[in-house]
């Protein structure tokens, strides 16, 4: 979400829990070596690795460990734990965070617009190969278009991967970039050796790897920002700025100078700047987003008010109670941020076998090649019943080549990622989508529990309604028709914006009664509305 450390609990009985943002990891097996690494150092008792937040959480005893000690640990790693930058003010939505987002997905973008641009012609050309039955235009220039058209997409903009892969082989771990760069290389390094020896070349199918790769990071960064922007929306709940009395006068300063003690301004309309008391004026909060209410709420000197909660009429003045990371919407924040954090019996599950995935891949892959490689001949006549419907097959290959081309499926099939970030990313999501809704799960198996759930108990009135009040009776006194009540009612009331108001208006005007507006009409905090009808 942002790139700050965020103290979840303070330090209690020699613990401290942080959530710290992770830089470079890019799949499974990458999350599962920061929460290794970080488990292994004396002092931590726990690292849960949130992927899809590029986060980790991670409870540790400060008196055995420093924060330093851990980023050097996992910069050893090959990543970046941010453990450096000052925390931003909870309740107020980060811009870089949003900027950032942007900029990686456009990244993103730009990197797959370049590997399709040249994957495509290299797909059409073998096209045209199965079309003509040959090697198209011939097979000279079919390799060389295939080496040169595949070099930009493998080198250029998988260059990263290649290098990613690289680092991971020199710390002695494997990740989804390993199985990418031996894939690609392996694939790319035929087309070479197809200029000398009568090798099959698969130059062009390392480019349509490598373009396939480039196409699901793109859509996990894009599934990341959507998820990230859930949290971001619950932040942008709040106000940006507060009307303060200073030295008499109002004076309009950012939401992060408030201060406890400080006396804000709230004019009708406006959002509550921070958590507080009433000191003077009276007046009515709409306080649905806290509570779920959707009758305001009357509030006079001495009543408490909520932070990014909504003034309805009157102009009142608040003293600050609570502000920052004390707020009622910093710890909904918090809450939310807590259970993205903790791990879903699913995930450890996924876990645990990601955490052997990429060096399994890699060993299955080897014994494919060993086992096309020796027993070419037996397998040879299965290829001939499928090469009928499936173009791409070439059961007249040599035994070399099929076992390099069944070792290389194998590398590119496997892929860990969709073990390690969908469930994180449907957590995050899940939970985003449900604090927005006012539903907070304090933990991610709570959520995972829920799709077993037969029947939800509710133990308070009115928690489940409309989001608004609604006319359902009409009683008028004797002599009096239920007409006459509503348009009377609705004269009044048409000069209110109270949801009660709105509600009477709305039942008049559905039984074909338009009010017209009362003279003299205006609202009484707490009591209801007056006006002149009819002269009454």
């Amino acid at each position: 979400m942002n790139s700050t450390a965020t103290t979840e609990t303070g330090t209690a009985a020699g613990r401290e829990v942080l959530t710290l943002p992770v830089k470079g990891m890019h799949c499974a097996s990458c999350a599962a070596n920061v929460s290794k690494t970080l488990c292994a150092l004396p002092g931590v008792e726990e690292a849960n690795v949130n992927l899809a937040a590029e986060k980790v959480r991670v409870a540790f005893d400060p008196a055995r460990v420093r924060l330093h000690e851990l980023a050097a640990a996992v910069a050893d790693a090959g990543y970046s734990l941010i453990v450096d930058q000052p925390a931003a003010a909870p309740g107020v939505p980060a811009p870089a965070a949003d900027a950032e987002d942007r900029a990686r997905l456009r990244e993103a973008q730009g990197r797959l617009f370049f590997a399709w641009l040249f994957t495509l012609p290299i797909m059409i050309i073998m096209a045209a190969g199965w079309v003509f039955g040959q090697p198209w235009p011939s097979p000279l220039l079919h390799r060389l278009s295939m080496l040169v058209l595949a070099f930009p997409v493998v080198f250029v903009v998988g260059g990263r991967t290649q290098a990613q892969a690289l680092a991971a082989l020199r710390r002695g771990s494997a990740n989804m970039d390993v199985l990418i760069a031996m894939g690609t290389l392996a694939a790319y390094a035929t087309g070479l050796l197809a200029l000398f020896t009568p090798i099959a070349s698969f130059a062009g199918i390392s480019a349509m790897i490598m373009a396939f790769h480039l196409t699901g990071r793109y859509l996990e960064t894009r599934a990341r920002g959507r998820a990230s922007e859930a949290i971001r929306r619950l932040l942008r709940l709040g106000a940006r700025s507060a009307r303060v009395l200073r030295d008499g006068r109002e004076v309009q300063v950012p939401i992060e100078e408030v201060h406890v003690g400080d006396l804000m301004v709230v004019l009708p309309g406006e959002k509550i700047p921070t958590d507080g008391e009433v000191v003077e004026g009276d007046s009515a909060v709409d306080e649905s987003m806290a509570t779920g209410e959707s009758i305001p709420v009357a509030k006079a000197p001495g009543d408490e008010v909520i932070g990014a909660t909504v003034n309805q009429h009157g102009r009142i003045v608040v003293r600050a109670t609570r502000v920052g990371a004390d707020t009622f919407l910093a710890q909904v924040v918090r809450m939310v941020e807590e259970c993205q954090a903790t791990k879903v019996p699913v995930q450890e599950l996924a876990d645990r076998v990601t955490a052997v995935f990429v060096p399994a891949a890699a060993a299955i892959a080897a014994l494919t090649f060993f086992v096309w490689l020796v027993a070419a001949e037996p397998l040879r006549s299965w290829l001939g019943a499928v090469a009928g419907w499936l173009p791409w097959v070439n059961p007249s290959m040599g035994a070399v080549s099929l076992a390099i081309f069944a070792a290389v499926a194998v590398l590119v099939i496997a892929c860990p990622c969709a073990l390690g970030l969908a469930t994180p990313t449907a957590l995050m999501v899940g939970t985003g989508r449900g604090a927005e809704a006012g539903i907070l799960f304090r933990s991610g198996a709570a959520l995972q529990t829920l799709v077993d759930a037969d029947v939800v108990v509710f133990d308070k009135t009115g928690t489940l309604t409309l989001g608004r009040p609604e006319v359902v009776d009409v009683q008028p006194a004797p002599g009096v028709s239920e007409q006459d009540l509503l348009r009377l009612a609705a004269a009044v009331e048409r000069a209110s914006e109270h949801p009660l108001a709105r509600a009477v208006v709305a039942a008049a005007r559905q039984r074909g009664v338009e009010p017209e507006p009362a003279q003299a009409a205006r609202a009484l905090t707490g009591r209801g509305a007056r006006g002149l009808v009819d002269g009454q």
